[in-house]
């Protein structure tokens, strides 16, 4: 195999590596947010009155909006981020 062909094989294996991680953090953060949002929800609910639950659903909506246009942004910017490691790696012959 020549030096070119093992260098394309390389960084063919990087990207896809790299679209790996980049997924993985993607989901970490999708995750962490989500379990964000819930703790806001327990904390608010735990000091207004632990024994309705209803307050807890509330606060939990309220936090899920709160956060929804930051993960939104997040998820957009992970996937931009996906798109140029893919297209930096495209070859021509």
């Amino acid at each position: 195999m020549s030096t070119a062909s093992q260098e394309v094989q390389r960084l063919s294996d990087l990207r896809h590596q790299l679209e790996a991680i980049l997924s993985c953090v993607k989901s970490l953060h999708a995750t962490l947010s989500a379990v964000m949002a819930d703790v806001a929800a327990i904390r608010n609910t735990m000091f207004e009155d632990q024994d309705n639950i209803d307050i807890y659903k509330s606060h939990l909506k309220l936090a899920i909006e709160t956060a929804k246009p930051l993960v939104e942004q997040a998820m957009v910017y992970y996937d931009l981020q996906m798109q140029k490691i893919v297209g930096s790696l495209q070859w021509d012959n």
